[in-house]
């Protein structure tokens, strides 16, 4: 669920001179109307465009990562 007020990873794909790639940004949710996403208070993406790739809570991947990482530092204390 996107969270207006929230940070995100925001991945678009970018047509460059090799062809298309994925650039990204972090951005801060001010609004949303359907597929519709305000960014930064002045950018609207829309959701449902081929561009768009994905929108990801940054605190959220933080707090995977370092789940992960304490998980890996146990089983290698563990052994």
């Amino acid at each position: 669920m996107i969270e207006i007020g929230k940070k995100y990873t925001l991945t678009m794909l970018e047509l460059g001179p090799d062809g298309y790639d994925k650039g990204a940004i972090s951005v801060t949710v001010t609004g949303r109307d359907g597929n519709l996403v305000e960014v930064n208070g002045c950018e609207v993406i829309n959701l449902a465009s081929p561009l768009f790739y994905s929108l990801i809570d940054e605190a959220g991947q933080m707090a995977y990562y370092q789940t992960l990482q304490d998980n890996v530092e146990k089983s290698i204390s563990s052994s």
